[in-house]
């Protein structure tokens, strides 16, 4: 079986188009829909000379002129994906993209009926789904096998809709390989490292709370200590100076005693 490139993606081609309007349609609308398939025309040239943002810009415009061009919403999802495969995306970006590049595919396909039209795009949908799965495990995100099970389901849809097709089989072969060596808990992995983590920084906010505590408690001793203490020294004065009376007394009597004697 001849070897391809999981990032060989469909070519760029122009998808059936819609049965014409009938004679009664009125001008204006004639007129803007000839202005949005220049656009998609411009856009296909420009994505032929690889011109990624130009294209961008001429199928984006086709689009926002008529949502209902299926064209310019299939050719501007595959106009990202050249985007991705060959230009340097910034990482915060490229999720956001992936994400954007499916959603465009799956308005492309959600009334298409021709076999091979709709393998193609899911072929597509699955190619985006593996790169995305290749990012998320290179920045060690969580949802890896999630992401390789959508892909694996992808490849299948386009199979289903064109069994012949041998780059569609390779590209699954590679995606349930990578599946199956994602460890099943890795995710879970992830869940309990954060948990440890936070049960650490629990524990050591319960740590420091218990030793605040204990150094609360050691000072109201101290205090109580210091307290206790003034009072036996206040009372050991009291009875000092009670003595001191006492023997003061007992010397009073006793000179009392002995001028009565001289008497």
């Amino acid at each position: 079986m001849k070897k391809h490139s999981i990032i060989t993606h469909t070519p760029l081609h122009v998808l059936a188009c819609f049965c014409l309007l009938l004679a009664f349609a009125v001008q204006p609308a004639m007129a803007q829909r000839r202005t949005d398939r220049s656009y998609v025309r411009s856009g296909n040239r420009a994505y032929s000379d690889s011109l990624w943002h130009k294209a961008e810009i001429k199928f984006r415009k086709a689009a926002d002129m008529n949502p209902g061009n299926i064209d310019a919403k299939y050719n501007l999802a595959n106009t990202l994906y050249s985007h991705l495969v060959t230009d340097s995306v910034p990482s915060e970006q490229f999720s956001e993209i992936c994400q954007e590049i499916i959603e465009l595919y799956t308005a492309a396909g959600a009334n298409e009926t021709d076999p091979m039209t709709k393998a193609a795009i899911s072929h597509n949908i699955g190619n985006t789904l593996y790169l995305r799965g290749l990012f998320e495990m290179n920045a060690r995100k969580e949802g890896v096998k999630q992401t390789y099970a959508a892909c694996i389901d992808a490849y299948k849809d386009a199979l289903r809709a064109n069994p012949a097709d041998h780059e569609t089989r390779y590209n699954l072969a590679k995606a349930k390989a990578i599946y199956n060596a994602v460890p099943p808990g890795q995710n879970q992995n992830q869940q309990d490292q954060q948990q440890q983590e936070q049960q650490s920084s629990e524990n050591q906010q319960q740590q420091q709370q218990e030793q605040q505590e204990q150094q609360q408690q050691q000072q109201e001793q101290e205090r109580d200590i210091s307290k206790e203490n003034a009072e036996q020294i206040l009372q050991a004065l009291m009875q000092d100076e009670k003595d001191l009376q006492e023997k003061a007394q007992k010397i009073e009597n006793q000179k009392n005693r002995k001028l009565e004697k001289d008497w």
